[in-house]
């Protein structure tokens, strides 16, 4: 299992609306199609959300950036973003799943 988390911070709520809307509309639904397991996005403040993308290996995630790189770089233009990856070293389960 490997493991992206993306930080984003828009300049104003309306342009974080229409991140998270291209997000969900676009992004999430190819990369998925694509071999990402899964996807999530979470809201940090109005201006501000991460998201946490799992794949099942580096190379599946790496292929799926190249995907959206041209996207990413377009988002990056008007906004703050920073990047954490890695691979899953423990795995807790809950008893009440």
């Amino acid at each position: 299992m490997y493991c992206r988390v993306v930080h984003v911070k828009a300049v104003s709520e309306i342009q974080l609306k229409m991140i998270t809307s291209y997000i969900d509309s676009t992004m999430m639904p190819r990369n998925l199609a694509a071999g990402q397991i899964s996807g999530e996005v979470f809201e940090k403040s109005p201006t501000e959300i991460f998201t946490v993308s799992k794949f099942s290996d580096k190379e599946t995630a790496n292929k799926i950036m190249g995907l959206m790189k041209d996207e990413i770089r377009e988002i990056a233009k008007g906004c703050k973003m920073s990047l954490l990856e890695g691979p899953r070293i423990i795995q807790g389960k809950s008893s009440l799943e």
